[in-house]
């Protein structure tokens, strides 16, 4: 909701029969100060930007920590046909934005609750969203990595320390950030490629990935590893000395995908954790 049409929902309440102090307590003040966070809200244009970068859909459950006044579960609702819950703890923020999906018809898709962000359940979440203190996205930042892989994770303003992004964007002289929470591929896996079979050994830092070869004892290069949720590509060589890029998913404990080598069509390749 953006800020012309949350002083229209100002001025609506003003001639509510609760009088001047209901409106004093319902109103929300930018600054307005909460357990664990200051209210500013986030632009319109920076919410578009931000749910277009987390690629949200009408499959999507967009979980906003912190969703002051509503405006990015109901923008999620409105314009990206999501749904989506606000997580809140302070009471006139919450009136303020159950009032005003109704007004915008989409209170079945958003839906708000007042509650610690650090209790909220995110176990259902594809997306969520955060516009909250450093302090706090310290705090939150090992809850994130333990979603289930792909999930993303989108910021205005604040980063994760050294969880580095995958994709920043910046407008209107602000910045955005998306994180993609990436699978757990540390270990030593079996590589099935018909004659070119592997061994490699993955080191992992968030979606950062060091990876070393081997092949019948000998070492084996492997380059540009990048991982992105459950998606994995690099490139090794081949026993006759010819680069092959491997690009694939991970899905219970396996990955699997096309590489592309010297031969006219792709070939299908596995791997397993040892």
């Amino acid at each position: 909701m953006g800020i012309a049409q949350t002083l229209a929902l100002a001025a609506t309440l003003a001639w509510s029969p609760f009088g001047s102090t209901a409106l004093a307590q319902a109103a929300p003040q930018i600054g307005q100060v909460s357990k664990d966070s200051v209210w500013v809200p986030t632009p319109e244009r920076m919410i578009h930007r931000l749910l277009q970068l987390a690629d949200v859909t009408p499959q999507d459950l967009v979980i906003d920590l912190g969703s002051g006044d509503g405006r990015i579960p109901i923008y999620a609702a409105r314009h990206f046909g999501a749904r989506a819950i606000g997580v809140e703890l302070e009471e006139n923020l919450i009136r303020i934005s159950k009032t005003a999906a109704t007004a915008q018809g989409v209170s079945y898709f958003a839906r708000f609750v007042r509650q610690d962000l650090f209790e909220a359940d995110l176990a259902q979440a594809t997306v969520v969203a955060l516009y909250i203190s450093p302090g706090v996205m310290s705090k939150l930042k090992p809850r994130l990595l333990s979603l289930s892989p792909g999930t993303r994770v989108v910021s205005h303003h604040f980063t994760l320390e050294d969880w580095e992004p995958d994709e920043v964007i910046r407008t209107e002289g602000r910045t955005g950030y998306l994180w993609v929470v990436p699978a757990d591929v540390r270990g030593t896996w079996s590589v099935d490629i018909p004659g070119n079979a592997l061994r490699i050994r993955i080191e992992q830092v968030h979606q950062s990935l060091t990876i070393r070869g081997e092949r019948m004892g000998k070492a084996v290069n492997v380059v540009g590893a990048r991982q992105r949720g459950t998606e994995i590509r690099f490139t090794s060589f081949d026993v006759d000395g010819g680069a092959r890029h491997f690009g694939g998913r991970i899905e219970a404990g396996q990955m699997s995908g096309e590489s592309e080598g010297q031969e006219v069509r792709p070939l299908r390749w596995r791997a397993s954790r040892n």
